[in-house]
């Protein structure tokens, strides 16, 4: 950094000091911005017993393979996906219209007709209800009526890879005790970024309280072949 030198001498003085003045300076001038912080503290994903429905007896990992897409024949029964078979909260879609009638143990109506059971899960991590992926989540700041951006890492258990071209933007979001109340979300986003990852975003909590986000991907794959690449895992969120 240059500094003009003070005239006469006061700048004997400085020099002998071994200190250097600049008026208006400060010691915190080129300290980094603080970060942005939220009003509202606490709440995020709830710690709990750690997921292991993919290991088997004998502690080996259960990894199903993900293979091509196939999509559904409607002529056959097949929907291409399960558009209006399940709804999701703030899809902007009037084929999606329950999200959060099934809850831990419940399920969606499955391609084939029947529920199709699934378990609510603890922590930030865990294996996707068929094994094919291992995924995580975060947030950002969780404030009721305020948009929130739900952060979603996809990776396939089988190979390593990344979950890419998931498309999920449509969850389902519903209190953890009254699975009728859905989020309120409209025109929720998923835009994908490196490593698997999609920031899912306009999703709104309007009440405090414990919340179930499951997510659901490459949706537009049928959920029939056990290797299609048609996932979803549900986790628990908490609301401050």
């Amino acid at each position: 950094m240059t500094f003009s030198a003070p005239r006469g001498g006061f700048s004997v003085l400085l020099l002998a000091t071994g200190f250097v003045l600049a008026p208006g300076c400060s010691s915190d001038d080129d300290a980094p911005a603080p970060a942005a912080t939220c009003t509202v503290k606490g709440g995020g994903p709830v710690a709990g017993v750690e997921d292991a429905h993919c290991i088997d007896d004998s502690g080996k990992d259960i990894v199903q393979s993900v293979g091509k897409c196939v999509h559904g024949d409607p002529g056959s029964g097949g929907s291409g996906g399960e558009t209006g078979e399940h709804g999701h909260a703030g899809a902007g879609d009037a084929d999606h219209d329950h999200a959060g009638a099934g809850g831990a143990g419940a399920g969606h109506e499955h391609e084939e007709g029947g529920e199709e059971p699934y378990e609510v899960r603890y922590n930030d991590h865990a294996a996707d209800d068929d094994c094919k992926y291992d995924t995580s989540f975060s947030t950002s700041c969780l404030e009721v009526n305020k948009p929130v951006t739900l952060t979603l890492k996809l990776r396939e258990r089988a190979t390593g890879d990344f979950g890419k071209g998931a498309t999920p933007d449509s969850p389902e979001i519903y209190l953890a005790d009254n699975p009728q109340h859905i989020s309120p979300s409209l025109g929720i986003t998923a835009t994908e970024g490196p490593s698997g990852q999609y920031a899912i975003k306009g999703v709104v909590f309007d009440v405090p309280g414990r919340w179930v986000v499951r997510f659901h991907y490459f949706e537009e794959c049928s959920d029939v072949p056990a290797d299609s690449p048609h996932g979803h895992v549900a986790y628990y969120l908490d609301v401050p």
